[in-house]
């Protein structure tokens, strides 16, 4: 379990079964201070009646609350990092049919982007995603906004079907997500009943030991745009000097369209493309709901 420096830790126990005795008591050894950064070993121990002993243990990782790769100066706020100007290249609503011309892309310049897969699509393009080295990280599973946002245990239900489907795949729990639609998102007014999810959702998915994502850059492919040169110049016209995080979607081929020109551009003017990780930047929007 990864846990975020100031998270609770809930402890969640386990059970001992024996061929003879019906109810054996299980002795935990927890040490976790989820107030400082480490890794920590807790450990369970069940003894029978016959003093047979044995023991299980769980690793819980602290982590520091990830960071932006830049902290602008006071007044600054186009600060380069370390003298590179970083993009992240994301796509969204994944896999489809168009992903495998998109990876061949991103391999023929050896650029490593993340992913934000659902349910739907094949095992084998997410299996590649993973394998060439790209960040395969969690949309939603149905991507039904109606029954994502209904409520928090719709939410979750539907975030781990997809945490699980990335792990059967990849061998890899992911704990890199993106809200449909973005934190900023009001279409989960429609659905959680005056709840205000989002709200509640953007402190209680880092609690839970996840990262979430959005984006400073759109391609604006999920909008009106239609066109692979709009896409291009949405996306070159609007990099940040420092780190931008870029929102297409590897189910539009128009977007897909539009990825080689967008990493010519970013080679020939000294960016640098990184895939997303835990303590990346996560340019994280007003909420709105």
């Amino acid at each position: 379990m990864t846990l975020t420096i100031g998270n609770s830790y809930n402890d969640l126990g386990a059970i001992a079964t024996d061929n003879c005795d019906e109810n054996i008591k299980v002795e935990t050894d927890n040490k976790v201070n989820t107030k400082k950064a480490g890794t920590y070993i807790v450990t369970y121990t069940a003894v029978d009646s016959s003093n047979n002993k044995s023991t299980k243990e769980r690793t819980i990782i602290v982590k520091e609350k990830a960071t932006n790769y830049y902290v602008p100066a006071k007044g600054n706020k186009n600060i380069v990092v370390n003298g590179k100007k970083i993009i992240y290249l994301t796509f969204d609503d994944g896999p489809s049919d168009y992903t495998g011309k998109l990876l061949d892309i991103l391999k023929k310049y050896n650029v490593k982007a993340t992913f934000f897969v659902t349910g739907f699509g094949s095992d084998s393009t997410i299996k590649r995603e993973y394998d060439e080295g790209h960040t395969v990280a969690l949309h939603s599973n149905t991507h039904n906004y109606s029954y994502i946002y209904k409520s928090l245990d719709n939410y979750y239900n539907d975030l781990y079907k997809i945490r699980d489907r990335v792990k059967r795949i990849t061998g890899h729990e992911s704990n890199i997500i993106r809200f449909p639609c973005g934190s900023s998102n009001t279409v989960s007014r429609k659905y959680d009943g005056g709840t205000h999810i989002m709200s509640k959702l953007v402190k209680d998915v880092e609690e839970k030991g996840f990262h979430y994502f959005d984006w400073n850059v759109s391609s604006g492919d999920a909008g009106a745009t239609t066109s692979s040169d709009k896409v291009y110049s949405n996306v070159v016209n609007h990099l940040k000097s420092d780190v931008s995080i870029v929102l297409q979607h590897d189910s539009k081929s128009y977007s897909v369209n539009a990825v080689e020109k967008i990493i010519k551009y970013g080679l020939d003017n000294g960016f640098t493309f990184k895939a997303l990780d835990e303590n990346s930047f996560g340019a994280h929007h007003g909420v709105n709901n």
